[in-house]
């Protein structure tokens, strides 16, 4: 009996030890449900995420005809999770809660192997694409004079399928071009640069902390450019700077893992030699360099050529060629231009997402003899600004601004960027 009323007196000491323990760690875990509700009501709101590389949400206005439509709490859902306090950090240990489950993404993030990270690509919208490609082909028809080309380039995780996560699915994205090109017809004259990447797949082709290209691929890309553009003795020899070694993307920032670090190179041809001026239109400024050397002292150290995307770039060069070329493009195109530079007396680069006027004008006023759409696949496949900006009367700001929230367009996620303005510097070439 002694003995059973011990072993009933120990039960009840463990049952009051352990009521006391969960009394005190629920009392621990509302007071820091409160504190940390306290720091986001009084703390400042941010305005720009260095770490994602974009413009944070601000919160919205408070109507009846929004709370009504619902749109009021959908964005104060969105206002809240990019205010959040100490968001960073809860990304990345969401990161390693994904990995501890054995998941292969992470917020839209490929955890690759050997610290490889890649771009989840999106389901495409096909009625919006087919709107895209068939302006673009009507646009070609109009300007029958001119050679328009498209090149749509593959992401790191169709190419690079061998550092993809084991089972991971991954997209089709040669079908998808497939797709593109036959809703184009003949009217396009289409640029391959997938058996060229795929060839080269164990070198440095793309980050592997960021969705971009790096310009060793954009390199390998530039042959199978100017053998179907007719660019005469293309440059093979290029002095190489390597400008950062401590970059870590977008794709970084987004999953929260930051063991990797990437190298940036800009490539100068040796033997060519021209003098340019780089006119940022929109911004009114002007300079001698496509790469903007403020733009290694940030965390996006891609913004290096042109500081990230402008509306419009207008480029005039020595070249005695009267070639001029007008470059329709996302941000994967922006590194590109260091290899077509020598060969055009203008380069006109338009990115459609920003771009309000009159792309008749352009090609007049610069007797435009080539135009090119070079796009990252998964970036083309959501947008929703070509065909505004190929007809004939150009949509208003407000207008694009107003079928953008519409449509399923990936404006500021596409490569986690904005319109970057500001002044912007540079070595001379």
């Amino acid at each position: 009996m002694a003995l059973e009323r011990d072993r009933r007196d120990k039960r009840r000491e463990a049952q009051q030890w352990w009521r006391i323990f969960y009394s005190r760690l629920a009392k621990i875990f509302a007071v820091l449900l409160i504190l940390v509700f306290v720091i986001n009501i009084v703390k400042k709101d941010g305005s720009f995420s260095e770490a994602e590389n974009r413009v944070l949400a601000k919160r919205p206005e408070l109507t009846w005809e929004s709370v009504k439509s619902g749109k009021y709490m959908s964005e104060f859902e969105t206002y809240v999770s990019d205010q959040f306090f100490a968001r960073n950090q809860w990304i990345t240990l969401k990161l390693y809660e994904d990995k501890l489950l054995g998941k292969k993404e992470s917020n839209g993030v490929y955890l690759g192997k050997k610290g490889w990270l890649m771009e989840v690509p999106d389901k495409p919208d096909w009625k919006n694409v087919e709107r895209n490609v068939k302006s673009m082909a009507s646009f070609a028809d109009n300007h029958a004079g001119i050679p328009v080309y498209m090149s749509l380039v593959p992401n790191a995780a169709y190419i690079m399928k061998d550092k993809m996560p084991y089972g991971a699915p991954s997209r089709d994205q040669a079908a998808d071009i497939k797709k593109v090109e036959e809703i184009a017809g003949d009217s396009l004259k289409k640029i391959d640069v997938t058996g060229v990447l795929k060839k080269h797949a164990g070198e440095d082709i793309y980050y592997k902390t960021d969705h971009h290209w790096t310009s060793l691929g954009a390199y390998y890309a530039f042959g199978e450019l100017a053998k179907e553009m007719n660019i005469q003795n293309p440059e093979d020899s290029y002095n190489i700077y390597t400008v950062a070694d401590d970059f870590q993307g977008t794709l970084a920032s987004k999953s929260g893992y930051h063991k990797s670090k990437d190298v940036v190179q800009v490539y100068e041809p040796k033997d060519l030699n021209i003098e340019y001026i780089v006119m940022y239109v929109e911004e009114g400024e002007k300079t001698t360099s496509i790469y903007d050397s403020e733009s290694l002292k940030e965390k996006d150290k891609y913004t290096v050529f042109f500081g990230g995307n402008h509306a419009r770039i207008d480029i005039s060069t020595t070249q005695k060629e009267r070639r001029n070329l007008l470059l329709f493009k996302d941000s994967y195109a922006n590194c590109m231009v260091q290899f077509l530079l020598p060969y055009y007396q203008n380069i006109v680069i338009v990115d459609p997402r920003y771009f309000y006027e009159s792309v008749d004008n352009i090609i007049r006023s610069y007797s435009i003899t080539d135009i090119l759409f070079l796009y990252n696949v998964n970036t083309f496949l959501g947008d929703n600004s070509i065909a505004d900006v190929l007809a004939e009367e150009p949509q208003s700001r407000d207008e694009k601004s107003a079928g953008q929230e519409e449509g399923s367009g990936e404006e500021g996620t596409e490569d986690g960027e904005g319109n970057n303005g500001g002044e912007v510097e540079g070595n001379g070439n």
